[in-house]
């Protein structure tokens, strides 16, 4: 597997960079970790072309509905690697990079047994 290449997310301000806005109609998986720690925190995955909008929802928090749940990061303290891929694959390439790295805050891992 290829290596991983981890960037900032923001500049100084929080506005998103524009790598990150490039990423509009793709789709693939990506992880989240510590800029300082350098920790796996999260991997998720888009397979329907919209991996900057799922990417960019860590980093607000919904308020169309208060019950909805997702886990969300400071701009500044984490960095994002993405790994592009055809639709169908973006699925099966966020499991590997879980089962790979780890990551805290994804709950069941695939190498893990539930029970």
């Amino acid at each position: 597997m290829r290596d991983l290449i981890y960037k900032p997310i923001s500049d100084a301000k929080g506005n998103f960079l524009d790598w990150l806005h490039e990423l509009r109609n793709m789709s693939g998986a990506y992880v989240i970790r510590d800029k300082g720690t350098k920790q796996t925190l999260y991997c998720g995955e888009s397979h329907s072309g919209n991996l900057a909008k799922t990417i960019k929802r860590h980093f607000w928090t919904w308020r169309d509905n208060p019950e909805r749940k997702h886990h969300t990061y400071s701009r500044f303290r984490v960095e994002v690697a993405v790994r592009l891929t055809p639709p169908n694959s973006a699925v099966g390439a966020q499991d590997n990079l879980i089962r790979r790295l780890e990551p805290r805050d994804n709950g069941y891992r695939p190498n893990e047994n539930p029970f």
